[in-house]
């Protein structure tokens, strides 16, 4: 008895060493576990985040993708050309709404669209394009448009108010190295964006996801609770990639849960997602250590019961005694009883087996049937089919667009298509007793070509030939393209023959040939050079006989030369003539051409773009502008000698006034050194008299003093003098004024102070403004030096200048003087000039047409209409500026005019 209660506590003991090892195990295991789960939790977030975030990505690259469109480029191009709204910007926003309205139709997930709105709105926030039915659409959100709005930045933007929400998407728009405009792109966020219901795979935590912007939440189909938004709005700290808990109230009844927080980056957007899941589904409801505690508590229970155990042990030994015998006896009756069952259980087996026999013969009778019954379905339907294959093979035959001909070997008709029926004109029983030899042929026709292709056809060849039909009808004839092949129906050998109407291609073909006839003239007789360049391959592939005789070269020559000759031609920036630059097409430029033997030959060139052969070519339209630069350089003098002529007698005006008083002034000091010569001789007369004398000579002297006014020559002698020499500098000034504005050298672009050639051109106008108005200044003195023409930039000042005086001279009542107003700015990159008066305005329906060549508001006789003309040229075609006019009726007009600082041929280089 000693030694079984030893063997029981020995055997408690190590059961004791193996609970524990197996709680301290299974502690860890929890430990473990709750980590890996909480690790899944954090990458479940990532991922959804980057789902989010490759989302955004895809729309940034369609916002920069419909930048670099054609559409808007154009209209910009158009724009910058000073195309007005009427003559084609209208037509370029109409295509960028078309390209709005594609991109929605197109940008899709899973048929669902991805944007509901395009807009694209100039730099003002002014929208210049829309999609198609915007404005039947519902009211979307608006959003200012960023100052600091980057360029290839696409910024989102989330708005959301009470009964909507926002994603917007802006990118700034930059035309030649400037910000000209907007894209916005509204997406249909509640379709679009990756959000995952409450319930997610097995292998994924469920959890609900919110879109975190600032200290807004947003989720369209899980409901926000209050507390989470309490505390975000609060500017609650959530560290990116750590979970925390938090108690919410998730459940309509308002129980309090404790749950699991973790907030990921959403990769290059302002966003962060929130992803919550309940604590108890994640990890339990049990921590690692209160298991442990329960553990190590029920541990100790059953290791007090076994010592309670092994005590009572002794006191049961006897009984143990006891009640083996019990057991025994106990045993072989469990034995019988096993016996027994062991029979029942066979017995059962056997009825099983029967059952399942019965069964395995029930489903093979039921799949027999069923093969059977597929069969006799499979049988039907293929005949069916073949019915109806007949019939849509008998539609087709009669719905082609040829005549159908089917012929036994001999050449009897056996059958024809509705088609064949109408063209010629006959009935289905009239038709079968008919041939194509004999009825449907043209007389003249040779039949022995037809009774040999025939032939060709009943040995196995495919024979296609043309041949001229003929109507049995009305003895129509008619061009056709006969088809012989050889075929077999139900097993017999038939000849089918497919005839074609080509009478319209015939037509077409001779219209080509003399379209082609029409263009070779003009091609030949245009009195352009024209040279036709293939890019892919690089080389010229034609050009006229004007070309030949431009370049001095045979045409062999010019297309063997292609790249390979250089013949620069000199606008903007030096190009070959032969090998023109694909960027380029569309352009129209006029510059020097610089022959092989160096002669320099004034051209205008004209590049676009034609297809030919399915290929795309570039031509060159090169015109010889010699007699017309000639001319333009002699309509220029004219126009200068004409604008200093008109001035002549003001000029002359200016300068007579400051001579007179020049003119006074030295007579004045002439007459008193005339005096005051007579009265030092007075004097030298009185150094040598006799002393006698002396006293009648110095009484003569203080008489011619009195005579003369002696102190009035000395004080007014200086004045005079000063006099003079003001009216010499005012001449001065006028002549210096009148040399820069009307001999500014050759006319090439150099650095010009703009405020000094306003001030020359005042001084010189100064006699058409001076007695109708005040002229006021307000220059700029830090303005930089503008890269201009300097005498097409005085020839701007000047007529502006001088039609303000005109305009308030019209305008004027009771001699009140009226106010011209010149000011400068600088507006990098522009030096911006504004010239104001206060005269008669420009009424609106002449508005849009001051700069028209010969267009005037004055009587006959007094305006040529060339003044305006020549400002809007200057500006706009010869220094790329840009002018600006406001203007109201009875009070005034304003011109502002902005030239480049830096002139275009300075930025090209």
């Amino acid at each position: 008895m000693f030694k079984s209660n030893k063997a029981m506590l020995a055997a408690l003991a190590l059961m004791s060493i193996f609970v524990i090892s197996i709680i301290w195990t299974n502690y860890r295991s929890q430990v473990d576990l709750r980590k890996a789960s909480l690790q899944q939790f954090k990458e479940y977030s990532q991922r959804e985040a980057d789902a989010f975030s490759h989302l955004f990505s895809e729309r940034r690259n369609d916002l920069i993708d419909l930048s670099t469109s054609r559409e808007l480029s154009s209209y910009f191009d158009n724009k910058a050309l000073g195309m007005s709204p009427e003559y084609g910007l209208h037509a370029s926003l109409i295509q960028i709404s078309e390209l709005l309205t594609r991109i929605i139709k197109i940008k899709q997930i899973n048929g669902v669209p991805i944007y509901t709105r395009l807009l694209f709105v100039d730099e003002t926030g002014k929208i210049l394009a829309d999609n198609e039915h915007a404005r039947t659409m519902n009211k979307q959100c608006k959003a200012p448009i960023p100052p600091d709005l980057s360029p290839q930045e696409v910024r989102i933007v989330f708005k959301k108010s009470k009964d909507k929400t926002c994603f917007i998407l802006m990118l700034p728009y930059i035309f030649r190295d400037e910000k000209v405009g907007t894209i916005l792109a509204w997406l249909n966020a509640k379709e679009i964006l990756p959000f995952r219901s409450g319930s997610s795979p097995d292998s994924e935590p469920r959890s609900m996801n919110y879109l975190v912007y600032n200290k807004t939440l947003y989720s369209p189909l899980n409901d926000i609770p209050q507390q989470l938004t309490d505390k975000i709005s609060s500017g609650w700290e959530l560290p990116a990639g750590r979970v925390n808990e938090l108690t919410l109230n998730l459940d309509q009844q308002g129980k309090s849960l404790e749950t699991l927080i973790v907030r990921s980056m959403i990769k290059g957007t302002p966003f962060s997602l929130l992803s919550i899941v309940p604590e108890k589904e994640l990890i339990g409801s049990i921590s690692p250590q209160n298991l442990l505690i329960y553990t190590l508590l029920l541990a100790t229970l059953l290791l007090g019961g076994g010592f309670f155990i092994i005590r009572i042990n002794a006191h049961n030994l006897a009984l143990n005694i006891r009640v083996e015998e019990a057991a025994k006896q106990a045993k072989q009756i469990e034995q019988k009883n096993k016996q027994l069952i062991s029979e029942i259980e066979a017995r059962s087996r056997a009825e099983k087996a029967l059952r399942e026999i019965n069964d395995e013969l029930e489903t093979r009778v039921q799949k027999r049937t069923a093969d059977l019954k597929k069969r006799t379905e499979d049988l039907t339907r293929e005949v069916l089919e073949r019915h109806e294959a007949e019939e849509a093979m008998r539609l087709i035959f009669n719905n082609t667009h040829d005549s159908i001909f089917i012929h036994d070997a001999e050449g009897q008709i056996l059958d024809v298509n509705d088609t064949m029926l109408e063209t010629y004109q006959v009935d289905m029983g009239t038709a079968l007793q008919m041939s194509i030899k004999n009825d449907f042929s043209a007389p003249e026709m040779d039949m022995d070509i037809l009774d040999e292709n025939w032939q060709k056809a009943v040995d196995g060849e495919e024979i296609v030939f043309e041949w001229t039909a003929k109507c049995p009808g009305d003895g129509r004839l008619f061009e056709v393209e006969v088809a012989l092949n050889r075929i077999e129906i139900a097993g017999k050998l038939v000849i089918l023959a497919n005839v074609h109407d080509i009478s319209e291609q015939k037509k077409a073909l001779i219209q080509q040939a003399e379209h082609q006839e029409f263009l070779g003239t003009i091609f030949e007789g245009i009195g352009a050079a024209v040279f036709v360049f293939d890019p892919t391959k690089g080389m010229m592939v034609d050009c006229n006989s004007v070309g030949e005789k431009l370049l001095n070269m045979s045409r062999s020559s010019i297309l063997n030369a292609a790249c390979q000759t250089e013949f620069t031609f000199t606008s903007d920036t030096k190009k070959d003539l032969l090998c023109p630059n694909w960027h380029e097409q569309g352009s129209y430029e006029e510059g020097i051409l610089s022959l092989q033997d160096s002669t320099p030959l004034p051209v205008s060139r004209h590049l676009f773009e034609i297809h030919i052969g399915g290929m795309t070519h570039l031509v060159q339209v090169v015109f010889d502008i010699t007699d017309r630069k000639y001319l333009e350089r002699k309509l220029n003098i004219a126009q200068k000698l004409e604008s200093i002529g008109l001035l002549a007698s003001g000029i002359a005006h200016e300068i007579n006034t400051p001579i007179q008083y020049v003119g006074d002034s030295i007579r004045f000091i002439k007459e008193a050194y005339t005096d005051t010569n007579e009265l030092i001789d007075l004097y030298e007369k009185v150094l040598t008299a006799e002393p006698a004398d002396r006293e009648n000579i110095l009484e003569e002297i203080e008489e011619h003093k009195d005579d003369i006014d002696l102190e009035f020559i000395s004080s007014e002698s200086i004045k005079a003098c000063n006099r003079a020499l003001e009216g010499v500098e005012r001449v001065a000034t006028i002549v210096l004024a009148m040399k820069n504005f009307s001999h500014s050298g050759e006319e090439k672009i150099k650095a010009v102070d703009i405020n000094k050639a306003i001030q020359n051109t005042i001084i010189v106008s100064r006699n058409e403004w001076k007695y109708v108005a005040e002229l006021d200044t307000d220059l700029e003195p830090d303005l930089p030096r503008v890269q201009c023409l300097p005498g097409a930039i005085n020839q701007v000042l000047l007529n502006v200048i001088v039609n303000a005086a005109h305009a308030i001279a019209e305008s004027r009542q009771d001699e009140e003087k009226g106010t011209i107003a010149v000011a400068t700015k600088f507006e990098p990159p522009n030096a911006t000039i504004i010239i104001k008066d206060t005269g008669c305005g420009i009424s609106k329906e002449n508005m849009h047409k001051i700069f028209d060549p010969f267009f005037t508001t004055k009587e006959v006789g007094k305006g040529t209409g060339q003044g305006l003309a020549i400002v809007h040229d200057i500006i706009i075609d010869k220094h790329g500026g840009a002018i600006d006019i406001e203007s109201e009726e009875g009070k005034g007009t304003a011109f502002i005019i902005k030239l480049p600082i830096e002139s275009s041929e300075d930025t090209d280089a």
